[in-house]
């Protein structure tokens, strides 16, 4: 069984998934895009399962508005990005300059940036255990430089954080505001992320009160869509790899531990909101709280939607995994609901089933080796 196969042919239906999610944040969205015509946009992580997705929609609004584009600078190393789709009008666009290398080069252009996105970052946990140091690098490091960048342009800043910063939450804060000051271990194999991400926003706080800088922190909880590809290894790709494979799929440890998940368009919708509608400088939560639910559950699910009849099965950690990871994840959202009038509209079911037939399309024997 392949679901890509049971709903229609891939390379169509499959551009039709992304085009409608970017058509979504567009027309469905209550966020004031016409603020970004003629503005100068650098984005790091261009390339990436995140950035992608600003940059279709950058490339969307700009088709709408020919007269008065946005101009992007679009910056990404490729250390853990891949890009299967054709999106040859990202290097053709007049209004967009691509520059593959370290994002800290963002920071030495002569360009006068109205916004800097800085969503470059390693945050998959078996791509920042096997690359601690550049981890620590994008998350400190390169968010110090485009500060700085930010400082002398006067640009909006948006800094993507995690909701690893948390760590493992204590029960009786789930689910989490921002509030909550952290459960987190300073050692081992999940702190050169966890750590890192704080310390990022340390340097956002610096920023905002001795430099002036609208520097915005959003805290993502278990995005995802169409776009995670194989390698990334967490969750819902390694179920797409499973499924690709006609194998059972793989749930890690014990099963138990839970989770919520927020579709992309509702998670860029969010982002957008902090970074263009703030008033002053603060950071939010980005996800959808319901429905939270352990991974066994999540597997069952997602069997019942791509009609695979292979089950699950619960196996050890690979060496390759950090076993420390937190039992329970939830967001409380209160707060940007409240200021910035956020609510996730994509459930699960809907959103997984986009994923199951983006990924059985796009999914191939090469990458899922």
């Amino acid at each position: 069984m392949v679901f890509a196969k049971i709903q229609g042919s891939g390379a169509s239906k499959v551009k039709m998934i992304i085009d409608s999610d970017i058509d979504e944040i567009y027309e469905n969205s209550t966020v004031s895009v016409e603020k970004l015509l003629g503005k100068q946009v650098l984005i790091t992580g261009a390339a990436g399962f995140l950035g992608r997705y600003f940059m279709s929609l950058f490339h969307l609004i700009n088709q709408r508005h020919p007269e008065n584009p946005v101009e992007i600078v679009a910056l990404d190393s490729y250390i853990t990005s891949s890009n299967t789709e054709d999106q040859s009008w990202q290097r053709t666009s007049p209004e967009i300059e691509w520059i593959f290398g370290d994002a800290s080069i963002g920071a030495q252009l002569p360009n006068k940036f109205d916004y800097i996105i800085h969503a470059a970052g390693i945050a998959s946990p078996e791509h920042y255990r096997a690359n601690p140091l550049e981890t620590v690098k994008v998350a400190v490091d390169v968010t110090r430089s485009l500060l700085e960048k930010a400082k002398i342009d006067k640009s909006r800043f948006l800094f993507f954080s995690s909701s690893e910063i948390y760590g493992d939450p204590y029960p009786e804060f789930i689910p989490t505001d921002e509030n909550f000051r952290g459960n987190v271990a300073s050692r081992g194999p999940r702190a050169c992320y966890d750590e890192s991400k704080r310390m990022g926003e340390a340097l956002c706080w610096i920023y905002e009160n001795y430099f002036d800088v609208h520097a915005c922190i959003v805290r993502p909880f278990n995005v995802y869509g169409p776009g995670m590809m194989p390698r990334d290894y967490r969750v819902l790709p390694n179920f797409a790899t499973a499924l690709y494979r006609n194998e059972p799929l793989r749930v890690y440890g014990h099963g138990r531990q839970t989770r919520t998940f927020c579709y992309i368009t509702d998670a860029i919708t969010g982002f957008l909101k902090v970074l263009i509608e703030t008033e002053k400088p603060d950071v939010y939560n980005v996800g959808n709280p319901e429905p939270e639910l352990d991974m066994a559950t999540l597997a069952k699910l997602f069997s019942e939607i791509s009609k695979s009849n292979e089950g699950f099965e619960l196996v050890k950690y690979p060496s390759s995994y950090p076993e420390d990871e937190p039992n329970r994840r939830c967001p409380n959202i209160k707060k940007i609901s409240t200021e910035l009038g956020y609510k996730p509209k994509v459930d699960l079911n809907d959103g997984l089933a986009r994923f199951i037939s983006w990924s059985q399309a796009n999914y191939t024997d090469e990458l899922t080796n």
